[in-house]
């Protein structure tokens, strides 16, 4: 019964560690784009509009940061309890997320896009055009 109940909670934790997988372009964000759109979970998808424009990058990869070494010189000897709740997964605190992503447009206009978050917040970063405009972005 423990270990029944023990894999159900671990697996809640697991699929729901972030809030949601999809985020809205956050109103006022980026002048000169009307709305977007973020999935992070596989398959991923970015969407940005302008008034000229739909760019859509679908596919990308979004890499999970989290620097082991460090959490264990800060928290292997002196806070096991805490070392073991991140190395088992049940600590999230210590992860950060990033992602690069290439939305295109139907007449070939491309965008490189760089976000960033850590665990439990929203994504932010930029988007520049190939002229260099650089488009400032954050999710709800």
């Amino acid at each position: 019964m423990f270990k029944s109940l023990m894999f159900f909670v671990s697996a809640t934790l697991i699929l729901g560690g972030c809030a949601s997988h999809s985020h809205s372009l956050a109103e006022g964000s980026a002048p000169g784009l009307l709305k977007g759109e973020l999935i992070h979970l596989q398959p991923s998808r970015l969407i940005l509009e302008s008034r000229e424009r739909k760019y859509v990058a679908e596919g990308f990869e979004v890499q999970r940061h989290q620097n082991l070494a460090e959490l264990y010189k800060r928290y292997r000897m002196s806070d096991t309890k805490h070392w073991d709740r991140i190395t088992s997964g049940l600590d999230k605190d210590h992860e950060s997320y990033s992602l690069v992503a290439n939305p295109k447009a139907e007449d070939g206009s491309e965008l490189t896009c760089r976000l960033a978050w850590r665990f439990g917040q929203n994504p932010q970063g930029f988007c520049l055009d190939k002229t260099g405009k650089e488009y400032v972005l954050k999710f709800d």
